[in-house]
């Protein structure tokens, strides 16, 4: 039966969505790259100062080669999944009354994955053949990982009609079902794609392209600069926090409530390596020297983001599992009429999403080594506080409507959606 409640405008919004992000990702390519980056003199010589000289033809910009790679790869990672130990964590309690089991194991692949590469530089030096292919072959991959995203959408979407398996939304329309995600936990036997691509080959993929472009850096001007090493080091200590905190993960609104279709796999698997990335790309053809004060002020505003960020995630997801937890005892909360517990107290005192804010600090952290000669670099931060509000609305709609005047009387209490005293 079909069911309405359209997000994201419905769908001429999932239209919107499904063609406006592939080019903005193929746009920050060719809009700030080896050629030059928008900036004053730019704006004041668009000829003379800024050429898109990157563009290989419309058959340049796919490589059966760059995708041959890719889904080695994947599938790699796929292998891992099931050979390597791990432990195993059961997710939330679904409609029907059961919870599925998950193989927690992403931090093992990834550390595999990290050793390995490792090895081979350490061997070959950063002329390794690996470093250099990805640096030379950035649109291919793009292209790549653009057809494996839609090509799992799709199976997504025509299997849930044939597997019996909950929906997280049935609206009729197949645009939007088929961007949105129809099936909740889209599994392959054993095999949870949802859970896979949210944590495995896109966050994997996001340092490694890093520290390809940090290898870059280092063949064109022969040293490192400690912008290029802060960016590396932050976003490789992001993804290493999140692996090693994959259990937490089955907690998430990606998890337990959207559902998977072309939305989630392109982010998972193309926009979160390649446009995080853009920081890392930047620097390695327009290098930044920070020295000595510039380092202490970014490492400021990343330790606050961090403090900030894994303090609140922590709290919750101990919280949720283990309540009698000493770190938690404290905490003051409101029982509602569904048997969940709201906390009003400790982080979640502080505001309803007070997690998104040490997000999106950390993302300032990201951002500032890269200097103040052209915008395009500080493109994530505007980004991540439309998608921050995006999901701070999406959440607060979904929560007026489970717990009701329960709601009411919580968000009295705690007022502040993300930001105290200001939002």
């Amino acid at each position: 039966m079909a069911t309405h409640g359209y997000e994201f405008g419905g769908p001429l919004g999932a239209l919107a969505v499904t063609l406006g992000t592939p080019f903005l990702t193929y746009a920050l390519y060719f809009t700030c790259n080896e050629a030059g980056c928008p900036s004053p003199e730019f704006l004041a010589d668009p000829v003379g100062t800024f050429q898109t000289s990157l563009w290989p033809g419309w058959s340049g910009i796919f490589s059966a080669k760059a995708t041959g790679y890719y889904l080695a790869y994947w599938f790699a990672l796929v292998a891992m999944q099931y050979v390597l130990p791990g432990k195993t964590a059961e997710g939330v309690v679904l409609t029907n009354g059961t919870r599925l089991k998950y193989k927690v194991n992403a931090f093992e692949s990834f550390m595999l994955v990290i050793t390995y590469c490792g090895a081979m530089t350490y061997k070959e030096g950063f002329d390794w053949w690996v470093w250099a292919f990805v640096c030379d072959n950035v649109l291919q991959l793009i292209t790549g990982t653009l057809l494996v995203s839609i090509t799992i959408a799709f199976y997504c979407y025509i299997s849930s009609f044939f597997t019996g398996e909950i929906l997280a939304g049935n609206s009729g329309n197949y645009l939007y079902d088929w961007f949105i995600g129809r099936p909740l936990n889209p599994r392959i036997h054993s095999f949870d794609l949802k859970s896979f691509c949210e944590l495995r080959p896109g966050m994997i993929m996001w340092p490694l392209l890093n520290f390809a472009f940090l290898t870059q850096q280092y063949r064109t001007y022969g040293r490192i600069t400690d912008s290029m090493f802060l960016v590396n080091a932050f976003q490789f200590w992001y993804v290493f926090d999140a692996l090693w905190n994959e259990s937490a993960m089955l907690t998430t609104m990606d998890i337990t409530t959207d559902g998977f279709g072309f939305m989630l796999s392109f982010g998972d698997l193309v926009w979160v390596p390649f446009v995080y990335s853009l920081q890392s790309r930047f620097l390695a053809s327009h290098p930044v020297d920070l020295g000595i004060w510039g380092l202490a002020g970014v490492l400021a505003v990343q330790a606050m983001g961090y403090y900030t960020f894994r303090g609140a995630n922590g709290t919750k997801n101990t919280f949720r599992t283990n309540p009698n937890d000493p770190s938690v005892k404290d905490i003051k909360y409101i029982e509602t009429k569904s048997g969940s517990k709201l906390m009003i107290s400790g982080w979640w005192g502080i505001s309803r999403h007070v997690n998104y804010l040490g997000d999106w600090i950390m993302a300032w952290a990201w951002c500032l080594p890269t200097g103040f000669t052209t915008p395009i670099p500080y493109f994530y931060v505007v980004y991540f506080a439309v998608l921050l509000l995006h999901r701070e609305r999406r959440d607060e709609a979904k929560c007026k409507i489970k717990y009701g005047k329960d709601w009411e009387r919580y968000t009295s209490v705690v007022r502040y959606r993300i930001i105290p005293g200001v939002y």
